[in-house]
């Protein structure tokens, strides 16, 4: 076995990669055979000088067949013009542009560390497996690079009728930068005072008149903005995408991504608890902010690495004028490995009284070690349909989809001894030397999912003022593999792995709204809708034992229901879209009793109010802003002391706004996000409140030559201190300080 020092533990899968370039060769020797007509299915797009423009009509997905304005959910559209405008590089960092997300880590797995994955709620309850690209699943945990995607689309509410199992609170699509029959090219630089140098390159081109190539291609180098002078993160990714027109009614798109992150990351600083600071006398919460600076580690043991790999097929045909047809599979792996410190104040237990006495120094042996793969296999089918039936129109989408998702996950020994076990708080020893290694130690855990659907969608408009829609998914999941459970043997607890255990469940998901506009820009809606998720299939991804998991493959699926009452409007000839809405979400959730039994017993709900406005005031102003005010609660549980509770990662109240003013050849940009607090909640105990906070930016961009622009941003204007992640094992993660970045950008 591989040592745990900087490197990989597992082998990278030839075989992902091979399937994926099979795949775009595949796709290439349809060229050789195309017809030199270009087709009609899609309106190629033309490069347009930049607008001040951040409205969009329609969401990316065939399965919303109308556009924002009459489509019946709260639907928040990222486009690629606001990313470019912030200087967006990551999903979390898009992310803060919609109000009632929060991106706070409220410790993996409810109570564990703080991770490096992103970490997304929405309305309250977790989004983390209801990240989508183009449509399909992303079941992968890591920190997603926005390099190839043009665009990040929010939706929120029950619809996992659209979407397939989960997505109680909402869910996260990306929508990737794909091929087409256009010429532009454009390169970036940038570099910031966190010691971070990026460079990316967007290039699309016509091979024929029917053939295009786009490739996208990314490296990122650095990135300290603590200064501790040891954080360093390099991203090294290509991303080609082919299309081909076969001719005017059939065309096919080919995409690969691949990506490899080699990062130095720092998990976390000590927190100090209420014991803590009673004996040490430090101030109860995050470490002095003098003390951010320092990396409780050790440099040369702790590592992330961390591989990507999509091959995807898109093939659209036009059998009918009012019939498209639409294939897109994919085959996608994921595999990451990492061994990071998890910084905690140095402590003895008594043995009797189970008292612990701190000290003031920090303990370096406790670490977080992943050792994992992901794999990925889908294919979705969707027939879109525009019919009449009568004066009634009908715009139709029928689909199947049929998956397969399998996680593995290697049990590891450590075997590190390190010089010095502890270390001052004032002296940390990131160059600590130290023997020994870890290994693989036993038979690795495997689960595999299999799931199939079948769904139907349907947008009626029953003349100029009455629209509705409905919806109907079935869908049949079961997971199956084995794990570790630890039993008493010969009077000693041990882990011994067991084979053969399942959870599965099939289930019907729904959705139904009225609409009615008194004119052609302006929707009043009402929508219900539900999602399902089996009892025990998130639990077995999550890495928890199996057993007691399959007792509850009888229990009825996890169960959410959203209603959600809004409004919206298009404004200064439709070139400026408000929208407000009133939601209510009641989920039942699995809870579990005192023996470690599972049961659906739990109960909990969020409501409130959303406001939003995208688009442009003038020719020149643009906004893009969102409002939310929720209420969360815990009003069910097995232990009566928890009702009443809030929800993690909740907060109150919080607010985005971002404005871009352009003139000539200057843009200027100016933006917030305030949050009320984010509330970490565990074991019927509000462990930590954030605050509130507001974080300010700002941009200022001016174009040189017709080619040639520059482009200066300042994040966290005000240098405030937040934090960002939190767990109740003694460790958090501050949010970045002040953060300046210049980019320049040359469109060949």
């Amino acid at each position: 076995m591989r040592v745990a020092t900087k490197g990989h533990l597992i082998p990278f899968n030839k075989k992902i990669m091979a399937q994926a370039i099979a795949v775009g060769l595949t796709t290439m020797a349809f060229t050789a055979q195309a017809n030199e007509s270009v087709k009609e299915l899609a309106t190629a797009k033309v490069n347009e000088e930049k607008k001040s423009d951040y409205k969009v009509e329609k969401a990316s997905s065939d399965k919303y067949q109308t556009t924002l304005l009459n489509t019946p959910k709260t639907i928040t559209v990222i486009n690629e013009q606001v990313l470019q405008d912030q200087g967006v590089t990551s999903l979390n960092d898009a992310l803060r542009n919609v109000a009632g997300v929060s991106t706070f880590g409220a410790g993996e797995g409810g109570g564990g560390n703080v991770t490096t994955n992103d970490k997304i709620t929405i309305r309250g309850f977790s989004a983390n497996g209801n990240i989508y690209i183009d449509g399909i699943r992303d079941i992968a945990g890591y920190s997603r690079d926005m390099f190839n995607f043009e665009q990040v689309e929010v939706t929120k509410g029950a619809s996992s009728s659209i979407t397939g199992k989960g997505s109680s609170g909402g869910s996260v699509n990306l929508v990737s930068k794909r091929a087409e029959q256009d010429e532009f090219s454009h390169a970036e630089i940038s570099y910031d005072d966190a010691a971070r140098l990026r460079l990316t390159a967007d290039h699309n081109t016509q091979l024929s008149g029917s053939t295009a190539l786009r490739i996208n291609a990314l490296y990122t180098q650095g990135g300290d903005p603590l200064d501790n002078s040891v954080e360093d993160y390099q991203t090294t990714a290509i991303a080609p995408s082919l299309r081909v027109d076969l001719n005017e009614k059939t065309a096919i798109t080919a995409d690969i991504l691949w990506m490899e992150q080699n990062n130095d990351p720092m998990l976390g600083l000590p927190w100090v608890s209420g014991d803590i600071s009673n004996q040490l006398g430090h101030k109860e919460g995050p470490i002095a902010s003098q003390y951010w600076g320092n990396y409780y580690g050790v440099a040369k043991r702790d590592y992330e690495d961390v591989s990507v790999n999509l091959a995807t097929l898109l093939i659209e045909h036009q059998l009918a004028d009012n019939i498209v047809l639409r294939s897109q599979s994919r085959i996608a792996s994921n595999e990451k490995q990492s061994v990071l410190a998890r910084p905690a104040f140095a402590s003895t237990r008594d043995p009797e009284t189970r008292e612990r006495t701190y000290q003031n120094q920090i303990d370096l042996r406790p670490v977080q070690i992943v050792d994992q793969e992901n794999d990925l296999a889908v294919t979705q089918l969707d027939a879109v349909i525009n019919l009449s039936t009568g004066n009634i129109q009908h715009d139709l989408v029928i689909g199947t989809e049929y998956y397969q998702e399998s996680t593995t996950r290697f049990p590891t020994q450590n075997e590190i001894e390190l010089e010095q076990n502890y270390v001052d708080l004032d002296a940390p020893r990131p160059d600590m030397p130290f023997t020994g290694a870890i290994s693989r130690s036993t038979q690795p855990t495997e689960v595999e999912g299999t799931g199939f659907a079948l769904y139907a969608l349907d947008s009626i408009t029953f003349n100029e003022h009455w629209l509705a829609t409905v919806g109907l998914r079935y869908e049949d999941y079961q997971a199956e593999g084995s794990a570790y459970v630890r039993q008493v043997i010969d009077g000693k607890r041990v882990s011994v792995l067991v084979d053969g255990l399942e959870a599965k469940g099939d289930f019907f998901s729904w959705n139904t709204s009225l609409a009615y506009k008194p004119d052609a820009n302006t929707n009043y809606y009402v929508g219900v809708a539900n999602s399902q998720d089996p009892a025990g299939g998130d639990l077995a991804f999550a890495g928890r034992s199996l057993e007691g998991i399959s007792t509850v493959s009888s229990l009825d699926p996890q169960e959410a229901k959203s209603y959600e009452l809004g409004a919206k409007w298009d404004l200064f000839e439709t070139k400026l879209q408000l929208s407000a809405a009133l939601f209510l979400t009641e989920k039942t959730v699995l809870d579990r009793d005192t023996d470690g039994s599972y049961f659906l017993a739990g109960e909990q709900e969020s409501k409130g109010l959303e406001l939003s406005a995208s688009g442009s005031l003038t020719d020149q102003l643009s906004v893009l802003a969102s409002y939310t005010h929720q209420e969360t609660e815990v009003t069910k549980d097995f232990s009566p002391e928890t009702q009443g509770n809030g929800l993690s990662a909740a907060p109150e109240d919080s607010a985005s706004v971002w404005i871009n003013y352009e003139l000539d050849k200057l843009s200027l940009g100016a933006g917030a996000q305030y949050s009320s607090g984010n509330i970490y909640w565990r074991r019927n105990t509000a462990y930590f409140d954030s605050g509130s906070q507001t974080l300010l930016n700002i941009m200022a961009g001016y174009d040189v030559t017709d080619k040639l622009g520059v482009q200066f941003n300042i994040d966290n204007l005000t240098d405030k201190e937040y934090i960002t992640d939190y767990s109740a094992r003694g460790h958090f993660r501050p949010g970045n300080p002040r953060t300046m970045k210049l980019t320049l950008r040359y469109q060949f």
